[in-house]
């Protein structure tokens, strides 16, 4: 069983507060069950980062995509076209999803 946790969101904060262009990208499989990583989360997690930019006088572009699946490869082409737009990508996958985007 995979159970999924995301982190919490001034570690997130810390990790993207440079970066100008977002891309935040959920999975509809296991993360979606656990609620760490579907399509809600991304868009609650999309709300709460450009809430604080906006509040910091900083104008960043977060953009959302929700794949089928991060871990299979497949999926992952959708990214290809889009994924070089971005200063940083935020996977909210179980680990095999994260490692999976990674080395595409």
């Amino acid at each position: 069983m995979i159970v999924a946790k995301q982190k919490p969101i001034d570690e997130i904060i810390e990790g993207v507060q440079n970066a100008d262009k977002i891309l935040i990208a959920g999975c509809n499989e296991c993360v979606t069950v656990c609620e760490s990583g579907g399509k809600k989360e991304v868009a609650v997690l999309a709300s709460a980062l450009r809430m604080y930019f906006m509040n910091h006088g900083k104008e960043v572009k977060i953009d959302e995509i929700t794949l089928e699946r991060q871990c299979d490869h497949e999926y992952l082409e959708e990214l290809r076209k889009v994924i070089d737009q971005y200063d940083i990508v935020l996977s909210l996958a179980c680990g095999v999803g994260v490692q999976f985007l990674a080395e595409k």
